[in-house]
Parts: C-alpha cells; sequence; structure tokens
C-alpha cells in the first residue's frame, strides 16, 4: 500500500511533539535521565552514538529537533515572538545555567553504582562496581568543578577535599585525567560565579567526603550513606533552578498550545499526529515513578482516559504505519495502562522506569523509522494454547467435515474392492457417498466466496498475537496477570482483507 500523499507532514508533526515532550523531559530538574550510556573517557574527542552522548548534548539535540520541525511545519512564530523554538533554545540554557548539570551527572552516576554495589543489580559477567570506583568518579569530578569556578579561593568555604584514605586505594591513573584537587585557578569575582556550580561545588564536595569517611569507619554501611548524601545533594540542586524551571515549563506550555492551534487549522491529521507524538512520549519523559495521582503520575499519565485517547489517535494514523504497528502499539498500550493501574507491577521504580523508556524507544523505531515489527518475534516462536487451532476448526468446519465424510466412504470402498467382500450394494453406496462427500467438500470451498479472505484474517490475528508480545517490553507481569489476555482486549485491529 503507498503512503498517504501527506506522509512527511504527518510523520513530522509526530517528530515535533514527539521531541518537545524529550525537551520538556530532559530539562525538567527532577526528570528521568533517559537511557544513558557512559563513554569511559574522551580521550583523543573520541565519538559517541547517540546513546552515549551526555544528558546536556541530548537536551541540546532535542532542542535542535524542535526549533528545525517547528520551522518546517511553520508553527515556530506568533505575532509578538520571531521564533518560539530560539526563545525556548534560550531559556533551557539559562536553566542549565541555574543548576549544575556536571555536578548532577556525577552524583547520578555515582548513585547507579552505589545501587549496583548495594543490591548486585549488574548484569551477568559485569563487574560489581566498587565503593572505591565511585569515590574515584567523584574525586574527579571536584577537580574539574574547582578548576571550573575557583572555589578554592572562596573565603566562606575554605574546606580541603579529603585525600584518599586508607580504605581507599588510589588510583593513579584516574588521577592523571584531571587537575590535582588542591590545585585551582585565580580566585574569579563572586558575581562572576554562577550560584548553581557553586552548589554543585558543594554538594560534590559532601558526598566525596562523606562517603571517603564511611568507607573508612563502616564499609558495609558505606554504600547507602553514599546514596543518602547523592539524593540530598540531587535535591540541593534542584532547588536553586526551580525559578528558572517554572520559567520554561511556561514557555512550553505557550509553545504546546500554539502549536495545537495552528496545525488543528491546517491539517487535523497534522494536529493527531503531533498529539500522538507527544502523549506516547510523555509516558515517560512526563512521568514521575513515585507518583500514582498527579499529572505526573501513573493514574494519569497511563490511566484509562489517556490510553482510550492514544488509541484511537493510533487507528486514525494506522494508514502511516506499516500493517501490524498500530494494532501492536494499541495492545502494548494496554499493558502499560493495567501495569499503571497494578501498584505489584510497577512497584520495582528503576526497572518500570528502564522498561517504559525502552517501550517508547520501540513506539519510535516502528511509527518514525518504519521498522516491520514481525522483524521483532523470535524465531520459532509459536502461539502456545489452542486459539488458532480453534478459530480455524469454526471457520472451516463444513469444508472439514465433508471432506473427512468423503474420504471415510472412499477409504470403505477401497476395502471392499482390495479384499473381494461386501453386498454389491453396499460398494455402490459407497463409491456414490464418497464422490459425494469429496464433491460436496469442494462445492462447499468454491461457494465461500470469502474463503482466502478468512485464511488472510486467521494469519493477521495470529502475526497480531505474535507481534504485540514481540513489541512489549514491560515488566515480568505479577501472578494472576496474563498478558495476552490484556492485549486481546484491544479496539484496534489490522484492517480486514477483502
Amino acid at each position: 500500500m503507498a503512503a498517504p500523499s501527506d506522509a512527511e507532514e504527518v510523520l513530522s508533526a509526530f517528530r515535533l511533539g514527539w521531541a518537545l515532550a524529550e525537551v520538556r523531559g530532559r530539562n525538567r530538574p527532577d526528570g528521568p535521565p533517559g537511557g544513558v550510556i557512559w563513554m569511559p573517557d574522551h580521550v583523543d574527542h573520541a565519538l559517541p552514538l547517540r546513546l552515549e552522548r551526555s544528558r546536556t548534548e541530548l537536551r541540546i539535540e532535542a532542542q535542535a529537533v524542535v526549533l528545525a520541525l517547528s520551522k518546517d511545519l511553520k508553527v515556530d512564530k506568533t505575532s509578538k515572538v520571531k521564533s518560539l523554538g530560539k526563545a525556548l533554545d534560550d531559556q533551557a540554557k539559562s536553566l542549565s545555567d541555574a543548576g549544575a548539570p556536571r555536578a548532577a551527572a556525577a552524583l547520578e552516576r555515582g548513585r547507579r553504582q552505589l545501587e549496583q554495589a548495594t543490591a548486585d543489580h549488574s548484569q551477568v559477567g559485569d563487574p560489581t562496581p566498587t565503593l572505591e570506583q565511585v569515590a574515584c568518579i567523584w574525586e574527579v569530578a571536584v577537580a574539574s568543578e574547582r578548576t571550573r569556578v575557583g572555589r578554592a579561593g572562596d573565603a566562606d568555604d575554605q574546606r580541603t577535599v579529603p585525600a584518599m584514605g586508607p580504605g581507599v586505594p588510589a588510583h593513579p591513573e584516574r588521577r592523571a585525567k584531571a587537575p590535582p584537587v588542591e590545585a585551582s585557578p585565580k580566585r574569579q569575582p563572586a558575581k562572576d560565579l554562577i550560584p548553581g556550580r557553586q552548589i554543585g561545588l558543594r554538594v560534590l564536595q559532601d558526598a566525596y567526603s562523606g562517603l571517603c569517611q564511611a568507607i573508612a569507619a563502616d564499609p558495609q554501611t558505606a554504600a547507602r550513606r553514599g546514596i543518602a548524601l547523592t539524593d540530598a545533594g540531587l535535591q540541593a540542586i534542584v532547588a536553586t533552578t526551580q525559578p528558572a524551571w517554572e520559567n520554561l515549563a511556561e514557555l512550553i506550555w505557550r509553545f504546546d498550545a500554539h502549536i495545537q492551534d495552528q496545525l488543528t487549522a491546517t491539517s487535523e491529521t497534522q494536529a493527531n499526529a503531533y498529539q500522538l507524538g507527544r502523549a506516547l512520549a510523555e509516558t515517560y519523559w512526563a512521568l514521575d515513578t513515585a507518583q500514582d495521582d498527579g499529572s505526573s503520575g501513573w493514574h494519569f499519565l497511563l490511566g484509562d482516559e489517556r490510553c482510550s485517547e492514544m488509541e484511537r489517535l493510533v487507528g486514525r494514523l494506522g494508514a502511516y504505519m506499516g500493517e501490524f504497528t498500530a494494532p501492536a502499539i494499541v495492545g502494548s498500550v494496554e499493558i502499560w495502562n493495567e501495569v499503571a493501574k497494578t501498584a505489584a507491577w510497577h512497584a520495582d521504580r528503576q526497572l518500570a522506569a528502564s522498561a517504559l523508556y525502552s517501550q517508547i524507544r520501540r513506539w519510535y523505531e516502528l511509527i518514525i523509522l518504519g521498522q516491520d515489527p514481525t522483524t521483532l518475534i523470535s524465531p520459532y516462536r509459536l502461539l502456545k494454547g489452542y486459539r488458532t487451532v480453534g478459530r480455524a476448526l469454526k471457520l472451516f468446519w463444513p469444508q472439514l467435515v465433508a471432506t473427512l465424510v468423503g474420504l471415510g466412504f472412499l477409504v470403505a470402498l477401497l476395502v471392499l474392492l482390495t479384499i473381494g467382500g461386501g453386498a454389491t450394494w453396499f460398494k455402490t453406496l459407497s463409491g456414490v457417498l464418497a464422490a459425494v462427500g469429496v464433491s460436496l467438500a469442494g462445492i462447499t470451498g468454491s461457494v465461500k466466496n470469502s474463503a482466502q479472505a478468512a485464511l488472510k484474517r486467521l494469519r493477521q490475528d495470529a502475526y497480531t498475537e505474535l507481534v504485540a508480545l514481540a513489541v512489549l517490553t514491560a515488566p515480568p507481569a505479577p501472578k494472576g496477570m496474563q498478558p495476552l489476555k490484556i492485549i486481546n482486549g484491544r479496539k484496534l485491529t489490522v484492517p480486514t482483507p477483502q
């Protein structure tokens, strides 16, 4: 089936909605991290993949997408603002300057490794991070931040960052890549220092010194102490950015309203695509996994009303997707609706957030990148149960019965002729009934003009179930929950063959 003539504009509108939701999530001070794989180093300016870029780089990338697409779709200007995309980019920079993105990234990286060291959530084959490695990361980060903001000369804070103690082995190869902790450039005037960076350095110092002291005092509880220090530091950084965040959030809200108004006036299809892109992306980027209620909670972003609306939008835009893409997406939305309703299903916040991020990436790949969802089905994967066989019997029972009857009498006739027994009249009757039975099967099959369509529908239903399960990335279902049954409750399926 050929793509609609306006497919490029519709998919651009979808990307714009998606990118705006991502911009809001990446700029939110307490927003989700996204999928970030840390580069081991930046020697000779090693080139990262998108997943390996820093959170700041990914935020800037998303803002660039919003700026470019809003211009392409002619929704970037208002009577009072020459470029909403440029205003958004400038406001996001002000928010970044008000905070401490480098310090926050170092704290988050350390926290992840502390969680692995505590709970041993590392993958098979990966070494469990040690407390000393986390301390080394923070040591390097403190040195870097002190160099950037000139903290060593500040009279209001003459604290000395502790050296690695007896319980913390030295890492000379890591230390060589950063300036010495005691070193500091010439003190900058206070008016030139950015308050957010000052606070970022202070919380990094507290986290590093506190972890070193905890390791020396009691290594068994040091990881938990480090996690508590990290959480306190991140909260302090978030508090400094609140005024700037409120300004940016208001601008994004006005930008979104303008886009919806303009696209609705231009094309309902483009408006629907924009809303679908934003709604799907917001299931992750706007979500606070610790909240059930409120505009950032599970019950709203993946609640009944919003999920029903997303499914309707997917149905309206099915012509712009692959044959099995729309029903597969609706099936996975149905599952996440149940995840949101079931506290036990999203009790592990970290696991749920990671699974949901994988899910939105898969939605994006299917809709924008045009990936065929059948390629996600595992090789030789078969549906378990009797559903497919039952459907086939229900559709073709007349032909099957007639064929079996005809074959039965034909076999009886051949047996009688072979052994030479049986009455003549019985042989004649068996031959007639065999011929009639086989002919009836053929007549029934030819009369039923929809037989081929029914076969295709059977194949489509089976593939839809397989695809919907393959697309899904939700956490393991609690006992008693049946994902396939939930998926089969969707209200959208593939087009009926003619």
